[in-house]
């Protein structure tokens, strides 16, 4: 492609990009949105505080804590393969010595041997 053919199809996207951009400020939806965002841009300039402060203010202490602790441990299943007696404890799947039972012996068997 050359480089006028290049510069002509981003000149079409460029108006095409202008073209949508201007029905999206026509929109109503977008204008409540922008004008509730300075309204608190000014609130917040208003008593010097950042948006991080505002954040704090409505997750409060608890909860701010606990979202990075959102995500809960998983509980160990315990398999016993009958041709060996052996015993393994695996969280979610990944362990090295359930993996080769699996390669080895097929899923539906290893999880027929689970015991908790």
């Amino acid at each position: 492609m050359s480089i006028i053919n290049k510069y002509r199809e981003k000149e079409r996207l460029m108006r095409q990009l202008q073209e949508e951009l201007q029905a999206m400020e026509e929109k109503q939806e977008l204008k409540q949105e922008l004008a509730f965002k300075t309204a608190i841009e000014d609130v917040l300039k208003q008593f010097d505080k950042s948006e991080s402060d505002l954040i704090a203010l409505f997750a409060g202490d608890e909860d701010v804590a606990e979202a990075g602790k959102s995500r809960r441990k998983r509980t160990p299943s315990v398999y016993k393969n009958p041709q060996t007696g052996e015993e393994i404890t695996v969280r979610g799947g990944r362990q090295k010595d359930y993996q080769e039972w699996i390669q080895q012996y097929g899923k539906e068997t290893v999880q027929g041997w689970k015991v908790s």
